[in-house]
């Protein structure tokens, strides 16, 4: 009985391990086996490489969800729920990506076996990815707007200089000297900080060049501390001394648009003079009162192809002067007469004549100047100046008109410069005759004209030098229609020459400067100018004055921003008019000698 029950109790315990083995042996149970083991794989793989790793930037990068790889659980397996995966370890610090809309879609998992590296081999740190640009920072599908075109203040220095920037071409006449964008800059204008270099038309090229719209600032600022003696010929007349200061700024203002190689520009410069006395005859002299205007124009063109140019401006410069005879000092006036005494009221040591009847800017209340330029190669330039205008808009107004071609052949080293001007004054008002009441055109009138050049040689960084050579003359019209015997015609003649020398580079034979000296100048300069007048008295000679006009001077360029300079000049002025040769008339013909010297600080912006 017992050995019976035993039996059956075997037999029952062996019918019901069948099914346990025949579904161990099943595929979904190898499947189940396999999904127990893959967490303990899983988490002994992630040990070596769980651990933190630090990129060149100390950032902690965790491994990426994207390289691991999952199997699906078998379809046919409806019994047994897989184990789930372990969670996943925390994702690195956020960073910027792009949108959901532009972010390319995940990859579908796919079933595939894992392979292990080598436990040796530690996997390499991942970097953190670069962070968008701002453009893709921003959503497809949000409109934007155009951005606004670029506008700034730009500061006008030495870059401004026209052969900085980029030369056209001419399609039909190829041009061997256009040697790129640094054509003309530095020596080819003149030794650095030397006179030829602050020429200030900047041998005819489009000064200020600027590249992209905007507006342009500069100036210049300088005071003159100066002393003068004039020693006068006639016993009559006395002599003067003069202890001087005068000063000058100037604040330029150059609205700039650019598009391409076209631009239209407009420039005013604001004049503030040390001389505070409106009414006095020396601020004439400095300036004409005590806040001025020097340019106020507007032209349109090509980067150095060509302009037209409309306001008040100069003419380009044809009679260089060099360091010293600067306009509104003692040496530029030199040994000028007095009306004291017994002095010749109306004849006096003329100024020197470089063509500058209409070189100037004019000075009437509705006068002014209008300009072609033309850059048919980069060393030739064209000028073409008119003039039109009156000096008074509201009674006894002088109508102008006239004109002054130039050009300029510029290799550089050489540049030789050279035009002609003719002007015309009529009065604008007639003539009415009260006892008939017509009214008639007067006859007064005054004509100018005038022709010159100039030649120059740079040979940087050791001398610069050149000379120049003009004559102009002037014919009056009384309102007979004769000519006029009280304002006199003349004809004036210059000639003159200046050099330029960085002596500290000369001694230095090629090496550096001696003591550091590269800034330190040296020049010097003479001109020469006759005035014949058309009044003679009798048979006796027409009316006569010359002036000649020498001068030396020093120079520093502290810092190459301040400009410290000492000039020392003589002057003679002869004068000898035609009453002269009568013994009867009482005057005598004379000479004036004049001396002085004036150190100026100069600071350009």
């Amino acid at each position: 009985m017992t050995f019976t029950r035993t039996r059956s109790v075997l037999l029952s315990v062996a019918l019901c391990s069948v099914p346990a083995i025949i579904l161990s042996l099943s595929p979904a149970a190898e499947a189940a086996k396999k999904e127990k083991a893959k967490p303990a794989a899983a988490k002994k793989k992630a040990a070596p490489s769980g651990k933190a790793h630090k990129s060149a930037d100390t950032a902690v990068v965790a491994p990426s969800a994207a390289n691991q790889v999952w199997e699906k659980p078998p379809s046919e397996d409806i019994t047994k729920i897989p184990t789930p995966p372990p969670a996943p370890p925390p994702p690195p610090p956020p960073v910027e990506t792009k949108p959901a809309s532009e972010v390319a879609p995940a990859a579908a998992p796919v079933a595939a076996p894992v392979v292990e590296s080598p436990p040796a081999e530690s996997p390499a740190p991942l970097s953190a990815s670069p962070p968008p640009s701002e453009a893709e920072a921003i959503p497809a599908l949000v409109p934007q707007q155009p951005p606004p075109p670029p506008q700034w203040v730009e500061h006008l220095g030495s870059s401004a200089y026209p052969g900085s920037g980029p030369y056209a071409q001419w399609p039909w006449l190829p041009d061997a000297y256009r040697w790129g964008p640094g054509a003309f800059a530095g020596q080819m204008r003149g030794l650095y900080g030397g006179s030829l270099w602050l020429e200030p038309s900047f041998h005819g090229l489009q000064w200020p060049y600027m590249a992209r719209t905007g507006v342009g600032v500069s100036g210049s600022v300088w005071v003159d501390n100066g002393y003068e003696t004039i020693k006068r010929g006639s016993p009559t007349v006395p002599n003067t001394t003069r202890w001087l200061q005068q000063g000058r700024a100037v604040l330029r203002v150059t609205p700039t648009y650019v598009r391409g190689e076209f631009f239209i520009q407009a420039q005013a410069e604001l004049v503030a003079n040390g001389c505070q006395s409106t009414g006095s005859a020396n601020c004439d002299r400095s300036g004409s009162g005590t806040v001025d205007t020097d340019d106020l124009w507007l032209r349109v063109g090509q980067w150095n192809l060509w302009d037209v140019k409309v306001g008040r401006f100069e003419g380009w410069e044809l009679f260089h002067t060099g360091m010293g005879l600067d306009i509104n000092t003692q040496e530029r006036r030199g040994a000028w007469d007095t009306t004291q005494g017994f002095g010749l009221a109306g004849l006096q040591p003329p100024d020197y004549y470089g063509v500058t009847f209409l070189h100037d800017r004019p000075r009437g209340l509705g006068w002014g100047y209008l300009a072609g330029h033309l850059y048919p190669l980069s060393i030739l330039r064209l000028e073409l100046l008119g003039e039109l205008g009156t000096d008074d808009t509201a009674s006894s107004g002088n109508n102008y008109l006239g004109a002054r071609p130039a050009a300029i052949f510029d290799l550089g080293w050489l540049k030789l410069k050279g035009g002609v001007e003719y002007e015309k004054r009529t009065t604008g008002d007639q003539e009415n005759d009260a006892a008939t009441t017509l009214k008639t055109d007067q006859k007064i009138q005054r004509t100018r004209k005038g022709y010159g050049g100039a030649f120059q040689f740079v040979f940087d960084p050791y001398v610069e030098f050149g000379g120049n050579i003009a004559q102009g003359s002037e014919k009056n019209i009384n309102d007979k229609g004769e000519p006029d015997t009280i304002t006199q015609s003349y004809t004036v003649t210059s000639i003159g020459g200046f050099a330029n020398l960085r002596i500290a580079r000369i001694l230095a034979r090629g090496g550096p400067a001696l003591l550091g000296l590269e800034d330190l100048l040296l020049g010097g300069g003479v001109d020469w100018t006759t005035w014949y007048g058309t009044y003679r008295l009798n048979n006796y000679p027409q009316d006569y004055a010359a002036h000649l006009q020498i001068f030396g001077a020093i120079q520093y360029l502290v810092f190459k921003q301040l400009f410290v300079k000492a000039v020392f000049a003589y002057a003679r002025g002869d004068l000898d008019p035609s009453k002269s040769h009568d013994p009867a008339s009482g005057d005598m013909n004379y000479s004036n000698e004049m001396y002085s010297a004036r150190i100026r600080l100069m600071y350009l912006y």
